[in-house]
């Protein structure tokens, strides 16, 4: 017994500091969150002291006593001062000042050995004085609290009931323990080393109490989670304990075979916790008890949200089965199944999670049941009557054949019903109320908004494939349009210069360059096609290959080159091309009768290639706004409305820059600007541009 004593009272002194540093560090400077706090502390000196005084046992009694009337008057501090929020009677107030006397006297008294005093005086130090003080103070403490209690208004008993429950039993306890040392004149030696570990049960109670009186200035918040488990540790553990000491009576009085009980016994008894332990069942249960015990409202909202989020947010499986998953654990529920809207506007199963569900299934959206959902978002409790006692609106047959249904929850974004989630009957049967409802309403338009975003990404997702192949397709017309208009200038020449050997020399020329890039749009059709890269090119060579292509097209372009040779890095082709559309949009805005210039000059690090017309020219407007836009054309059937944007496009992508100057009736500048490379020598690239002779 001595050793349990010695436990009893440190692990009260133990919860009670613990205790203490949650209320301390969320303590906010208001009087009685103080008192109370200090209260607590004085029980962990208390309770550090007699496992002191039980371990050394050379204290004197008086000392002992001494602890015990201090804490009493920091409990009784406490309790007074809970007091102040209501007007207190004459007697009350009486009987409070007479108790603030009484343990003042008697810790006082407790002081009298330590004086010298009982050596010269008459009465000597008599134990049972303070026992008796003790007695009364215990006794009024159960007063305080009762008038305390039905003082206060019925809504406002929920935030006192467990400071008057934890108190309560502690003064009725000592109340037991001192009249019996009073009567018997000795101490209850298994009460006095149980009351170390009755008093360590009732911290919780104090902590969820501080937790409903922010009055109090103490922002305490009790994790439901914390106290599941800090639960579920202290039934373990006192089942542990009690089975030990079932096991050792065993042992004493079992004979021979006493040790063979004990160790069958204590094994017993740990295979019983271990399945315990992993019996989701048990949990359930024990969760639902707190709930209702311990909490104003069954849910955590905060804990429930995290933990929805949390769980669309993973990527341990898909979307559907996950929106499945976090549905059910709000209710606790083992399974579920999750159906949509498909293409024929019926409702099929999407997902399920531990629920078999019928893979043909398919109910028609327009049952009154789905109707009762969207409207009113509906929650059907499957085995209770149809809402409104309208047999119409009676859950279909199906879902409730369903094993295990028990609730139909609806996802509504919008006012659209997207779809819904079947959940399986809770492991721990309990009452569904208004408080599931609003969770499950407000949980189930996050879960459809999430579904909805994700079937909107994927059709964004389709969409941008089609526009990916569609804008290829554009591309490929646009070069295909500029060969047809090639090879149709050559036929309208042909007949004409058909007998000049040079026009057939550059009619060869021009068919051979046309089947080069049908070739490689071909390629470009079946993927074949490398990436084209960029190499040092000679910026004469392209230039003089892009007036070449235009030179068939009036007016013919006046080309003003650079004083000395200039050099970039680009692909030659893709380059050559850019600047041949510039130009023959120079033609077109000039006409035969007009004139185009094509000027080169070098600037800092850079190259600047000008291509002037004096063509009708364009407004700011529409430079901003239509000239670079895809798929716009001023050209009629002429044109694809591409080329100015896949211009600018790929003079981006060298680094370079392109702007546009441009006065109505005047005329356009178009301003390409290209950084410099310098010069490594002749490379292949530039023979491959044929000079302009």
């Amino acid at each position: 017994m001595h050793l349990i004593v010695i436990a009893s009272y440190l692990i009260t002194a133990a919860a009670f500091l613990a205790g203490a540093a949650l209320l301390g560090a969320g303590w906010r400077g208001q009087r009685t969150g103080a008192l109370l706090i200090l209260a607590m502390l004085v029980s962990v000196l208390w309770g550090a002291f007699l496992s002191y005084a039980e371990w050394r046992r050379t204290v004197a009694v008086n000392w002992i006593l001494m602890a015990e009337i201090l804490r009493y008057g920091a409990w009784l501090v406490f309790v007074s001062a809970l007091f102040s929020a209501w007007p207190m009677s004459g007697l009350l107030r009486g009987l409070r000042f007479a108790a603030h006397a009484l343990w003042i006297m008697l810790a006082l008294y407790c002081l009298w050995p330590v004086t010298g005093l009982p050596r010269t005086a008459v009465l000597p130090f008599n134990v049972n004085a303070p026992l008796v003080g003790m007695l009364v103070l215990a006794l009024t403490g159960v007063v305080f609290l009762e008038q305390i209690y039905r003082n206060v208004q019925p809504a406002q008993r929920w935030a006192l009931k467990f400071l008057v429950i934890a108190l309560g039993l502690s003064f009725a306890y000592d109340i037991f323990l001192y009249s019996y040392a009073v009567l018997y004149r000795q101490l209850n030696i298994s009460a006095w080393a149980a009351r170390g570990f009755i008093d360590a049960l009732l911290v919780p109670l104090l902590v969820v109490a501080a937790a409903r009186n922010p009055q109090w200035s103490l922002e305490v918040g009790v994790s439901r989670r914390a106290v599941f488990y800090s639960t579920s540790l202290l039934v373990v553990a006192f089942y542990i304990l009690a089975t030990s000491i079932g096991g050792y009576y065993v042992r004493l009085y079992g004979g021979d075979w006493g040790r063979v009980a004990e160790i069958t016994l204590v094994c017993f008894a740990l295979l019983i916790v271990l399945l315990i332990t992993f019996s989701g069942q048990v949990r359930s249960h024990l969760r639902v008890f707190l709930n209702k015990n311990f909490f104003s409202f069954r849910h955590d909202y905060r804990e429930e949200w995290l933990r929805l989020s949390a769980m669309l947010s993973a990527s341990d499986m898909e979307l559907p089965q996950r929106a499945v998953r976090a549905m059910a654990q709000i209710m606790d529920s083992p399974g579920g199944a999750l159906f949509t809207r498909n293409d024929a506007d019926e409702f099929v199963p999407e997902a399920c999670w531990n629920m078999p569900t019928p893979a043909d299934l398919r109910l028609p959206s327009c049952l009154p049941a789905f109707e009762i959902m969207r409207a009113r978002r509906w929650i059907y409790e499957l085995s209770e009557p149809p809402p409104l006692g309208d047999e119409q609106l009676r859950a279909p047959a199906e879902l409730v054949a369903l094993t295990r249904a028990w609730l139909l929850v609806p996802l509504v974004l919008e006012d659209r019903l997207i779809g819904f989630v079947v959940l399986a009957r809770a492991r721990a049967r309990s009452v569904f109320d208004w408080e599931d409802i609003d969770l499950l309403r407000a949980a189930g338009g996050q879960v459809a908004g999430t579904l909805a975003q994700a079937a909107d990404a994927q059709r964004l997702a389709e969409a941008r494939q089609f526009e990916g192949f569609n804008q290829l397709t554009a591309f490929l017309m646009h070069d295909l349009k500029n060969l047809a208009a090639q090879q149709s200038l050559l036929l309208q020449n042909a007949e004409r210069h058909k007998h000049n050997p040079a026009f057939v020399d550059d009619m060869l020329t021009t068919v051979a360059n046309s089947v080069h890039r049908i070739a490689r749009l071909l390629e470009q059709l079946r993927g074949d096609a490398v990436p084209a890269g960029h190499g040092r090119v000679q910026l004469a060579a392209v230039i003089h290959k892009a007036l070449d292509e235009c030179s068939s097209q009036l007016p013919r372009p006046d080309y003003q080159p650079a004083a000395e040779d200039l050099w970039v890095q680009a692909n030659a082709e893709q380059l050559a091309t850019v600047l041949g559309h510039v130009i023959r949009n120079a033609q077109d805005a000039a006409e035969a009768h007009g004139h185009v210039t094509l000027r080169v000059k070098r600037e800092s690090g850079h190259v600047s290639i000008e291509i002037e017309d004096d063509g009708a020219g364009m407004d700011e407007d529409f430079i901003r706004n239509r000239l670079f836009k895809p798929f716009f054309t001023t050209k009629a059937s002429k044109g694809m409305g591409i080329g100015a944007y896949q211009a600018r496009e790929y003079v981006h992508s060298l680094g370079g820059a392109m702007r546009v100057n441009s006065t109505p009736g005047q005329g356009t500048v178009f301003a390409i600007q290209l950084p410099l490379a310098e010069p490594a020598g002749v490379e292949a690239v530039a023979g491959k541009l044929r000079p302009a002779s």
